[in-house]
C-alpha cells in the first residue's frame, strides 16, 4: 500500500511538473503536435457549405496584362467579375482586395479608354447593384510611435461601421483602419478586416473575429460574410471570456496575452480554425472549388458579346464566393498547420467561413480536462509500475502514449483540443520515477541479496536470486534440506610444523577447489571454520534433489583432493585426507545475527547430526558418512555400506549410518 501511495504521489507530481513546463518550450511543442493532429483530422469529410474561391493567380496576371495592363488592374476589371457573380447570383461575395484610394489614372481596357473616375464609378455601380459585396479593410498597420499623430481616414462613409456590435472588451484594439474610398464604402453591404493572427512559432491557426478602431468595432472579412449570409443582426451577437455567440452558433476561443507593438501587452480572444484541408491534397485536388480570375472575366466578356460562356455563372447561385490573391509575387500567402505549401489568404478566409457555416468549432480543454488527461495516465502507469518489472512499465508507458495520441486526435476531430505534450511528459517522468524507485528502493533489496549470496551460492542459484529476491526468504524459515560437513584430516598436525605462508597457500588451493565443487552442484557455502567447510543444499532456494547433490559434492571432493595430493607431493608438501558427514531433514535456514552483522546459516538438531557424522569418520576409518534420512532421499545409485546403528553425542536414539564408498581406499590419516 505504501508503495502504491508513493507511486500515486510521484505520478501526480510528474503531472504538475509537466504542466508547469509550458513556458519553457512545451507550449510551442504542443502547437506542433496540434498541427500534426489537425493534418490527421482535416480530411474534408462531409459535404462542405457552398463556398467557392476566385483567385487572382499568376495565370490571370499574365493573361490579362495585354488586355487591361499590369497589376494593380483598373477597378472596372473587378466590376466585370462582380457583374458575372451577380448573374448567379452569388449569395455573398467576400472581396479580399483593398481599394483604399480612388483610381487617378486612365487605362485602355478591351479596346475602350477609361479614366480613373470612370473605372471607380463602374466598380461602385457594380457593387451597389449586386448588394452582396463584403470588402476587405486593412487593420494590420501598427501606426506611429506617437499614436496622437496617426492620421485615421474618415470612417463615417462606411455605413456598416455604424453598427454597434456588443463585443466590448473582446475586440482587439488596433490603431488604424484603412477603409475603401468613400464612394465605394457607401456602396458595399459591409466591410471586414483581413488581419490574420500568427502564433509565436509562425503558422496562422486562429483568426481575429473583431477589431476595435477609434471606438468602432469591425468584424473579420469571413465573419462579416457569414453574418451577412446568415442574416445575423448585432442584437444576436454577444461575447464572454469563453466564447463568441453568433445567433445560435457558439464559437469557443482561446484567451491569449500578446505583446503590443508600441504599448503594453493586451489580452486577445481568438478562435481556432478547424481547417477542412490543405491548399492542395495528395491527389492534387483542392479543398475548395476554385476558379482563376481570368477565366471568369473571359466568361463575362463572352456573355457581353452574346456568346455562350465557358463557365456558367449559375454555378455560383447561393454560394459564398471569396475573391483573393494567390499569385506568388503579391505575397498574400501564409503558413498554416499544413505542410503542403503556403495557403492564400482567400483560402484561409474560406476555411473560417466553412467552419462557421458548418457549425464546426474547436474548444480548448477546460482546466479539469487538462488536469485529468495529464494526471490519470500517469497515475495508471504508476500503478502498473507497482505490479510489474520495469520492462512491463515501459511497455505500458508506450501503450499509454499511443492511446493518448489516438484519443487526443479523435477529440480534435470532434472539436476538443486536449493537450498531448504535457501528458506525454508526465508519463515519461512517471516512468523515470518508477525506474528510480526500482533502483534505489527495490534494487536495494536485490543488492543486499547480492552481497549476502554472491560469494556463497552457485552462479545459477545467484542468478535466480537476482531475478526473484523474494524466493530467498530472509529472517529464518523451516526448510527440508541437506547439510554437508567436510573436514581435512592431518591439517592440525601439519600446521604446527609447516611454514605459515605455505600452509595458507595450500589451504587456499584446497578451499578454491572445494567451493567450486559445491557451487557446481547447486550448493550454498554456509561457513569456513578453520579447515572445515559447511555446505547447504535446498537453501536458500528449493532443490528437490538436494540429497543427491550433496552426495555428488562429497564424491567429487574426495576425487579432487586426490588430485591435489598428487600435486602437493610433487611439490614436496604433505598429502592430506578428508572426512565428510551428510544429513537431511528439517532445519531452520535464514539470516542470523544482529541488524548490523548477520550471516546466512542453518540451525537445528539435524544440523548437529551432520556434524557428528563427519566426526564419526575417524572411528569407522571412512571418508563419507550419510544418515539413513539422506539415504532414503537419494534418487541415484551409489555404493553404500551400512554400518549399523550408532548413538551420537546429543542423541538418545540410535541413528542408522551408511558409508559411501569411493574408488580411493587409502587409509584415513588420523
Amino acid at each position: 500500500m505504501t508503495r502504491w501511495l508513493l507511486a500515486v504521489v510521484f505520478s501526480l507530481a510528474a503531472a504538475v511538473v509537466a504542466a508547469g513546463l509550458g513556458p519553457l518550450g512545451l507550449n510551442t511543442l504542443e502547437l506542433k503536435t496540434y498541427d500534426a493532429r489537425m493534418r490527421a483530422v482535416a480530411t474534408g469529410a462531409g459535404t462542405p457549405p457552398a463556398i467557392s474561391l476566385v483567385l487572382i493567380d499568376d495565370h490571370s496576371i499574365r493573361q490579362l496584362e495585354p488586355l487591361v495592363g499590369r497589376w494593380p488592374w483598373p477597378r472596372v476589371v473587378h466590376s466585370l467579375l462582380i457583374d458575372f457573380l451577380a448573374r448567379g447570383p452569388a449569395k455573398v461575395v467576400a472581396y479580399d482586395v483593398l481599394f483604399s484610394e480612388a483610381d487617378k489614372g486612365s487605362s485602355q481596357i478591351l479596346g475602350q479608354t477609361w479614366t480613373g473616375q470612370e473605372s471607380d464609378d463602374a466598380l461602385v455601380d457594380s457593387v451597389k447593384k449586386a448588394g452582396n459585396v463584403i470588402l476587405a479593410v486593412e487593420a494590420s498597420s501598427e501606426g506611429l510611435v506617437d499614436p496622437s499623430k496617426n492620421e485615421q481616414a474618415p470612417l463615417g462613409a462606411v455605413a456598416s461601421l455604424d453598427r454597434s456590435w456588443p463585443v466590448n472588451g473582446f475586440a482587439e484594439k488596433r490603431p488604424l483602419l484603412t477603409p475603401p474610398f468613400p464612394a465605394l464604402a457607401s456602396a458595399v453591404r459591409g466591410v471586414g478586416h483581413a488581419r490574420l493572427a500568427y502564433d509565436a512559432d509562425g503558422p496562422a491557426r486562429r483568426y481575429v473575429p473583431f477589431v476595435e478602431v477609434s471606438g468602432r468595432t469591425v468584424p473579420s472579412l469571413p465573419l462579416a460574410a457569414v453574418l451577412a449570409a446568415r442574416g445575423v443582426t448585432p442584437e444576436q451577437v454577444s461575447a464572454s471570456r469563453d466564447a463568441l455567440q453568433l445567433g445560435p452558433l457558439r464559437v469557443p476561443w482561446v484567451e491569449q496575452v500578446v505583446p503590443d507593438f508600441y504599448g503594453p501587452a493586451q489580452t486577445v480572444y481568438r478562435p481556432l480554425v478547424p481547417f477542412r484541408g490543405p491548399t492542395l491534397r495528395a491527389d492534387r485536388t483542392s479543398t475548395f472549388t476554385s476558379y482563376s480570375f481570368q477565366d471568369l472575366i473571359l466568361a463575362e466578356q463572352q456573355l457581353l458579346d452574346g456568346q455562350k460562356p465557358n463557365i456558367d455563372p449559375a454555378i455560383f447561385k447561393g454560394q459564398i464566393v471569396v475573391v483573393g490573391v494567390s499569385a506568388e509575387g503579391l505575397k498574400d500567402t501564409f503558413t498554416t498547420p499544413f505542410r503542403e505549401g503556403l495557403m492564400p489568404g482567400a483560402e484561409f478566409h474560406a476555411n473560417v467561413i466553412d467552419a462557421l457555416m458548418s457549425g464546426r468549432t474547436i474548444a480548448p480543454a477546460s482546466l479539469w480536462q487538462r488536469a485529468g488527461i495529464t494526471a490519470l495516465p500517469a497515475v495508471g502507469l504508476a500503478a502498473v509500475g507497482t505490479l510489474g518489472a520495469p520492462w512491463i512499465t515501459a511497455a505500458a508507458g508506450i501503450a499509454a502514449a499511443l492511446a493518448l495520441i489516438w484519443f487526443t486526435t479523435h477529440a480534435l476531430a470532434t472539436g476538443l483540443w486536449l493537450p498531448l505534450v504535457a501528458p506525454l511528459v508526465a508519463l515519461a517522468l512517471t516512468f523515470v520515477a518508477d525506474l528510480a524507485w526500482s533502483y534505489f528502493v527495490e534494487g536495494r533489496e536485490k543488492r543486499r541479496v547480492k552481497r549476502l549470496f554472491s560469494r556463497y551460492v552457485s552462479k545459477d542459484v545467484y542468478q535466480q536470486l537476482l531475478a526473484s529476491p523474494t524466493d530467498a526468504v530472509l529472517g529464518g524459515r523451516r526448510r527440508h534440506m541437506t547439510v554437508l560437513f567436510s573436514d581435512m584430516r592431518g591439517f592440525t598436525t601439519l600446521s604446527e610444523r609447516g611454514d605459515p605462508e605455505d600452509l595458507v597457500k595450500q589451504l587456499n588451493q584446497y578451499f578454491t577447489r572445494m567451493v567450486d565443487i559445491v557451487f557446481a552442484h547447486r550448493g550454498t557455502i554456509d561457513k569456513f571454520v578453520g579447515d572445515m567447510v559447511t555446505a547447504l543444499y535446498s537453501a536458500p532456494l528449493d532443490d528437490e534433489e538436494h540429497a543427491d547433490h550433496a552426495l555428488q559434492t562429497a564424491l567429487e571432493m574426495v576425487a579432487a583432493l586426490q588430485e591435489l595430493n598428487t600435486q602437493w607431493v610433487a611439490e614436496g608438501r604433505a598429502a592430506l585426507d578428508i572426512g565428510i558427514g551428510i544429513n537431511s531433514g528439517d532445519m531452520i535456514a535464514g539470516n542470523i545475527g544482529s541488524d548490523t552483522i548477520m550471516g546466512y546459516t542453518v540451525i537445528g538438531d539435524n544440523v548437529n547430526l551432520g556434524s557428528r557424522l563427519e566426526s564419526l569418520n575417524k572411528e569407522f576409518g571412512t571418508r563419507i558418512l550419510i544418515s539413513d534420512a539422506t539415504r532414503q532421499l537419494l534418487r541415484g545409485t551409489y555404493d553404500l555400506r551400512p554400518l549399523g546403528d550408532v548413538t551420537v553425542k546429543g542423541k538418545t536414539r540410535p541413528v542408522s549410518v551408511y558409508e559411501v564408498r569411493t574408488k580411493f581406499r587409502e587409509e584415513v590419516t588420523t
